[in-house]
């Protein structure tokens, strides 16, 4: 096969020759404006290089579709078009998230051209340092490389013995300097600076037992080429990570050489340089040949072979089983595992949200996190994806936005609306059914506390709800109240659970609130106060208008030793875990503001809102809203008070969420913070894909607790009651 990429330098209309090194491709294909707040998110813009690359992939995937696991025969284009965009997203953010681990060092490659091929051959089968001794020793030894052809061989033996392999690499020396004395009257490889890639690719290839791989190094690093040269470490990590899982390609039992051909045509231009010294870097470092660091990898999420080791483990631990309907982004699916439950099967019907929580959830097979309307799944077909198998819990939180008093803000302007002709309201019923098929021991359903006062028929919903379980089912129920901030969580949320057991079962307890939630009148004096949002987002990087981005690099922080991270961040490991080195932060960006809204945010004091803006500080020229509706569209939020409720109107703007103490509504790293999802749990899909995403959620640190008294239950099973 024709190396695509190659064919693509010729194509170019800048010229004969690739990008070098100092342009904005050779740094990594940096993210467009629009994209700089998506995660694992399909690319939105395409350089010409890369679209005329992509072109030529297209092609050869579709022509050579058996060397694609998931390509079939009779795939259409825009299928694989979509496939491969979406291991594009994929691999671009492995690219990323490695230079922010690594930095793109410079490994000590010569920048003369012939020194860099020198160099290759002495690296040969040996360790760094022996092969830079080797190096240092010749360049010591000899005024230049021609002067080298003069000496004896068992001169020069002597000075590469420490690499190794010695007899071998002098001939290999040997050999090429003088077919470069050959071909250019000296030991030179200047003339071939004005070469098409491919000929300077055929040419070094010639040279004695210089491989592809050592070609492509010595015109990456000394010629500015923008070729991808896969290296042991190159190689055994991609294998590892498993590039376009949506296409499948075949990596596994390949060796070096058939590794580089197939490489070098997936990796784009823009990723090659960066990709490369960087995976060099992490295989030194981290993905080593025998004892790969998994645990302090910041990868290991998007690792295939980390993602199947998970897997494994959680199957073989025995734990109590959970299906997860309506699962959304994984917030009680992540409460649940936290409590040492292992989700066997979620299901959602949002393709971004279903993304995150695969991300998020490595321990669930990919296969058995689906995308489907729960409300369309054949009698039986839940059992049957199950294994025919009872989980010992079913969970589910269905769509809230009928309920909620949000959505009926929203839909004032809606003439004849009618709540029970609202589908979603009827949700319920397919958890109902749910429930019936799979015979769960106990069964956990959440939703708004509009759930409670909107009636159905003649109770509300969510007693309707219930008793609907209860008849179709025998089980025993219960409704619980609960409210976030009483877990620990820095939020007022409340939320309505309906709780169900089977007949053999005992109805768990109310999991115990063990912080005060002053909204009550009568919270419990002995409880702990509250957590703020300060004690919650305190240690971020502070951003202004626009700063940030969808990943960055956790910087050196004391966060750990803070008095307010005792209470929350490092009770609830939310902090990233403090042993890994490579930790990462995701989705901590700021919104791009207009001037008047900043100003806007900082003229309140923390706690006023628009009324205030108005009224104490006569600037009604900054509201951009109707008084009558929207009288708290603006607020400052407290930061020594829980925050309110974080919702998926978020998406839309983030006026009524600004920041105590910056001129910025929070991010989406600080709205997950409050939500207590940790920071190492990254959102993906576009910004608004994040925010409903998050505003839909449940808290997973409200969520353990009621995995735990869920467990506490199934461990009394056989227990007297």
């Amino acid at each position: 096969m024709t190396p695509s990429h190659l064919t693509t330098a010729r194509e170019e209309p800048s010229g004969r020759r690739t990008p070098r090194r100092g342009s904005s491709l050779r740094n990594g294909w940096p993210q467009g404006p629009r994209e700089r707040r998506d995660f694992l998110h399909r690319p939105k813009a395409f350089p010409g290089v890369v679209q005329a690359w992509r072109k030529n992939i297209l092609r050869h995937i579709l022509e050579e579709h058996e060397r694609f696991d998931h390509v079939a025969a009779d795939a259409s284009l825009p299928d694989v078009r979509e496939r491969l965009d979406e291991g594009l997203g994929h691999l671009r953010e492995v690219s990323r998230m490695l230079a922010l681990l690594h930095g793109s060092p410079d490994h000590g490659n010569p920048r003369d051209p012939v020194d860099e091929l020198v160099y290759i051959i002495l690296s040969r089968k040996t360790r760094e340092s022996a092969y830079i001794a080797s190096f240092e020793a010749l360049k010591k030894a000899f005024p230049d490389w021609d002067a080298l052809l003069g000496a004896r061989r068992d001169r020069v033996r002597r000075l590469i013995r420490s690499s190794g392999l010695a007899e071998r690499k002098c001939d290999s020396l040997f050999g090429a300097l003088n077919a470069l004395v050959d071909a250019f009257g000296s030991c030179t490889l200047e003339p071939t600076r004005e070469w098409e890639d491919e000929k300077v690719a055929r040419f070094l290839c010639g040279l004695p037992e210089i491989s592809r791989k050592s070609a492509y190094c010595v015109m990456m690093y000394a010629l500015d080429r923008d070729v991808f040269p896969s290296d042991t470490h190159v190689g055994r990590i991609l294998t590892r990570i498993g590039i376009y899982p949506e296409l499948g390609p075949q990596l596994a039992n390949l060796d070096h050489k058939q590794l580089q051909k197939v490489l070098a045509d997936l990796v784009p231009p823009g990723l090659r340089y960066p990709l490369h010294v960087n995976l060099v870097a992490h295989g030194r470092k981290t993905c080593k040949s025998k004892t790969p660091l998994c645990e302090s990898c910041g990868l290991r999420k998007l690792c295939a072979t980390y993602r199947q080791r998970e897997v494994t483990r959680a199957r073989e631990s025995g734990a109590p089983t959970v299906v997860d309907l309506f699962c959304g982004a994984g917030g009680l699916s992540q409460g649940f595992s936290g409590a040492n439950f292992r989700v066997d099967l979620a299901v959602d019907r949002a393709p971004a949200a279903l993304k995150t929580y695969r991300v998020n959830h490595p321990e669930t097979p990919g296969h058995r996190v689906l995308q489907r309307d729960i409300d369309e799944l054949a009698p039986g077909e839940l059992r049957r994806l199950t294994g025919r198998r009872r989980p010992d819990v079913l969970i589910a939180a269905p769509p809230c936005q009928g309920f909620s008093s949000a959505g009926f803000r929203s839909r004032r302007s809606k003439k004849n609306y009618i709540p029970q002709e609202d589908r979603r309201n009827d949700l319920f019923s397919c958890v109902v059914a749910a429930a019936a098929e799979l015979k769960p021991g106990l069964v956990l359903l959440e939703n708004v506390p509009g759930m409670k006062s909107l009636r159905r028929k003649e109770a509300s919903y969510i007693e309707e709800a219930a008793r609907e379980l209860e008849r179709a089912t025998g089980y025993e129920t219960d409704i619980w109240n609960l409210n976030a901030i009483e877990f620990g969580v820095p939020q007022d949320r409340s939320r309505f659970f309906i709780v169900a057991a089977r007949k053999d079962l005992k109805l768990p307890r109310r999991p115990p609130a063990e912080y005060q939630n002053t909204r009550r009148r009568d919270f419990d004096l002995d409880a702990l106060p509250p957590v703020t949002l300060d004690e919650a987002i305190y240690d971020l990087l502070p951003l202004a208008s626009g700063e940030g981005k969808g990943v960055v690099r956790l910087t050196e922080s004391n966060a750990r030793e803070d008095p307010r991270a005792r209470r929350y961040l490092s009770k609830f490991s939310i902090l990233a875990p403090a042993e890994e080195a490579d930790g990462l932060v995701f989705n901590h960006a700021a919104r791009d503001h207009n001037a008047r809204d900043i100003e806007l945010y900082g003229l309140l004091a923390e706690g006023e809102d628009s009324v205030d803006a108005i009224e104490r500080h006569g600037r009604s020229d900054l509201m951009r809203y109707r008084r009558d509706v929207f009288d708290d569209k603006y607020l400052k939020l407290h930061g020594e008070r829980p925050c309110k409720t974080i919702v998926a109107h978020l998406a839309k703007d983030g006026n009524a969420y600004v920041h105590p103490h910056q001129a910025r509504a929070l991010t989406l790293r600080e709205a997950a913070r409050v939500q207590s999802f940790p920071d190492d749990h990254p959102f993906c899909g576009s910004v608004s894909d994040q925010w409903v995403q998050l505003g839909n959620a449940v808290p997973p640190v409200m969520a353990r607790a009621i995995a735990e008294s869920f467990r506490a239950t199934l461990e009394m099973k056989g227990k007297p009651r």
